[in-house]
This record gives C-alpha cells, sequence and structure tokens, in this order.
C-alpha cells in the first residue's frame, strides 16, 4: 500500500481494542485437545494511513479473518468499532469496503477502508 503515513516498525494498530500484533490464529484444528500452535504476525506486518476522517488499514490477510471470526470487526456497514493508530486514539469507525491489498509468496494483506461515524449516529 503506497504512501502509508505510518511506518510499518514503528507503529502498533488496534480495530475494536485489539492489537493486531496479538491477533493469534490457531494453526491445528480448534476441537484438538492441547493445540498449541498460533500464527501471528508482528506489528510492522501491518500499517494504516489516516486522512480527514478516513482511515486505511492494511492487515495481514489471516489476521482480518481472525477478526472476523471472533466478530472484534463487524461486517461492512454493521456496527462501529474503535480504532487505535499508534498512540492515536481514532474513536469509533464504520468499515466501508474490504479490498486485496496484494499477495507474494510469503503475505497476502488485505486493506480495510474505514469512516469515522458521527457523534450519536449509527
Amino acid at each position: 500500500m503506497a504512501g502509508l503515513a505510518t511506518r510499518r516498525s514503528q507503529v502498533r494498530i488496534a480495530i475494536g481494542g485489539r492489537y493486531l500484533d496479538e491477533v493469534r490464529t490457531p494453526l491445528a484444528r480448534s476441537d484438538v485437545p492441547g493445540c498449541a500452535s498460533f500464527l501471528s504476525f508482528p506489528a510492522h506486518r501491518h500499517a494504516a494511513r489516516v486522512e480527514a476522517g478516513q482511515v486505511l488499514v492494511s492487515a495481514q490477510a489471516q489476521t482480518v479473518v481472525k477478526l472476523f471470526a471472533d466478530g472484534v470487526l463487524p461486517p461492512i456497514g454493521g456496527r462501529a468499532v474503535t480504532l487505535t493508530v499508534g498512540r492515536r486514539q481514532l474513536g469509533p469507525c464504520l468499515l466501508d469496503a474490504v479490498e486485496a491489498g496484494g499477495a507474494s509468496r510469503l503475505e497476502t494483506t488485505v486493506v480495510l477502508h474505514f469512516h469515522r461515524a458521527i457523534e450519536g449516529g449509527p
């Protein structure tokens, strides 16, 4: 994602209070007792750009899927979620769109498009 305002190596991003670098996806079946293998991505593998009421978050696809599965990330047009980029708490934001951010042999990213919710609105 070209032109990101955040530096991937220095900024942590949270959606709905969950920091993306702390999201852990089980690698084995969750119904298998003793499953202790998880996939997570460090903060530098996620990025964000904040501009005039709009927020674009580029995250690893597995992280986004886990947030959807856990109910942290609502569907497009659903309830507002809080976003934090670095030390900046952006307050409630609504998800507008989800798009493929690119893929390589090592990673697949998803770009989440948010806009700030109007106070007293949805």
